[in-house]
């Protein structure tokens, strides 16, 4: 008996040559079923990014509470490292709050246009956020792609002529790592495989900004 039938039942399959070939049957495994495949993109994220302008904020406060508001955001750096605007004054409390502790989040709902009865699809950012001038040139250019962003820029403007000082950008870096819930599944395949909802993607290296690349160095992530 040869040596290495020990270690299992082996098949014989017949080449073209009709000479007998074996394969370990240990070796013949079915695929598991459970295990979690990972669709979402970056490029399907970014796409999701480009289409929505409403999110969630959360900032932290300077006595440790924490602070979420509805915002209308901008998306930056389609040509050049990525970044999220958002309008507001400087005297609101995300604005003091990210004047005290940088570290926000974000949460960008999709809402379903049939199934809208059902938990929407969100992107998750986390980063650090900065307080710019209102006049900040890459700020008005992320307002200026939407509707609704033009809209805010519009009436800035006018609470400027009527001695409005307060108004600033804030601009969001975001980290590395981008999470996901629900984005790039239907809700039926989710109906059964639930386990898939959640995601993690990271940002291109082209549009990944500055502060995250030091950031993954210091980790040692790249």
């Amino acid at each position: 008996m040869p040596a290495n039938d020990s270690s299992g039942p082996q098949l014989p399959l017949s080449g073209n040559s009709g000479a007998s070939v074996r394969i370990e049957a240990s070796t013949m495994r079915e695929p598991d079923p459970t295990a979690k495949t990972q669709r979402v993109t970056f490029d399907l994220v970014l796409s999701e990014l480009r289409k929505h302008n409403f999110a969630v904020l959360s900032t932290i406060g300077e006595d440790g509470t924490a602070d979420s508001a509805g915002v209308n955001y901008g998306l930056g750096g389609l040509d050049d490292k990525l970044a999220i605007y958002v309008m507001t004054r400087s005297h609101l409390r995300k604005a003091r709050n990210i004047a005290h502790n940088p570290n926000v989040s974000l949460v960008i709902p999709l809402p379903r246009r049939l199934l809208w009865f059902l938990p929407p699809p969100c992107i998750q950012i986390s980063g650090r956020a900065e307080i710019l001038d209102w006049t900040n040139a890459a700020g008005i250019e992320a307002f200026g792609r939407f509707w609704m962003g033009r809209r805010i820029l519009g009436m800035y403007e006018d609470a400027h002529r009527r001695g409005e000082t307060r108004t600033c950008f804030v601009k969001i870096t975001p980290d590395p790592v981008i999470s996901t819930y629900m984005v790039g599944y239907s809700a039926w395949e989710l109906r059964s495989r639930g386990e898939l909802a959640g995601g993690k993607v990271r940002i291109t290296q082209e549009l990944l900004p500055e502060q995250a690349i030091g950031a993954d160095r210091v980790l040692g992530r790249i």
